[in-house]
């Protein structure tokens, strides 16, 4: 593992675009060049610390939530352009989050949906479940959400009525990725999904994943990676079968963020002051 970023804390999130790292870091929007790891761009953003905040980015903003909070920056420089109090305590602070051109998707805590149009910057609710959905995904016309309860969810963005339910189990799906026309879920009772998007079924799971939870990194070669952050795992399971390829052993904690590039991982978690890279060719 090669220590690329080496920052004064713990990123919390951080998306890579083109040759840079755009990360959080304490107070901090930190942008790093990704192959010398130098800091080009720093900027205060928050008033305290935080290690919930997350991130998401395209080529022209940066998405931000922290708690109740959404941010929206440019992404060259960092300007705020807004940001906006979805709720006011925990019983309403956002789970999750999910961008298109056109809008910004977030879950609120116990099943609501809220977009912000992101040319008028005009919000709306949606009543969506009982449950919450930590994890939200798009996908062409749709969302994709999971539940707290063990759903997957298909969502008519046009009407935010819930076109499809799966059924995976009882317990949170806290993790989704999609590949084309695959769907992988990641319960928390430690079973990995594969999930056909065209019939919106089950064509493979597998239990025992990991022994704590874990998320779904993304797709490498022929193989889908998963990490559990608690057991300081990533696995490589064969994307078609989701029959398991070997395990690496790397010291991790808790949780922590993934972008797979190429041939390498970049990884940031709570043991590791900066960003971390893997080759996951080795």
């Amino acid at each position: 593992m090669e220590h690329i970023a080496d920052l004064s804390g713990i990123v919390t999130g951080f998306n890579v675009t083109g040759n840079c790292i755009d990360c959080i870091c304490g107070k901090n929007l930190v942008k790093i060049d990704k192959y010398s790891g130098q800091i080009v761009l720093q900027k205060p953003v928050f008033e305290k610390e935080g290690l919930s905040r997350k991130l998401i980015a395209d080529n022209e903003h940066i998405f931000i939530y922290d708690f109740c909070t959404l941010y929206i920056l440019n992404q060259k420089d960092y300007e705020l352009i807004g940001k906006w109090q979805l709720g006011n305590d925990l019983s309403s602070d956002i789970c999750g989050m999910a961008v298109d051109k056109d809008t910004v998707y977030c879950s609120i805590r116990n099943g609501k949906i809220i977009t912000l149009d992101r040319q008028s910057y005009l919000a709306k609710e949606f009543i969506i479940s009982e449950s919450s959905m930590w994890s939200i995904k798009t996908y062409d016309s749709y969302l994709v959400t999971g539940t707290v309860d063990g759903k997957v969810l298909l969502l008519d963005k046009s009407t935010f009525s819930i076109d499809k339910t799966l059924v995976l189990g009882k317990k949170n799906i806290g993790s989704l990725y999609i590949d084309g026309e695959t769907l992988y879920a990641a319960s928390h009772d430690g079973k990995l999904f594969k999930i056909s998007m065209r019939d919106f079924e089950i064509e493979y799971f597998i239990k025992n994943v990991h022994k704590k939870m874990f998320d779904c990194a993304g797709i490498y070669d022929d193989r889908l990676i998963t990490v559990s952050y608690p057991c300081s795992e990533i696995a490589f399971w064969k994307k078609d079968t989701l029959e398991k390829v070997k395990v690496m052993n790397i010291p991790l904690k808790l949780s922590g963020r993934t972008h797979i590039e190429n041939n390498y991982m970049y990884i940031s978690s709570r043991n590791i002051l900066g960003i971390d890279k893997i080759n996951l060719n080795e």
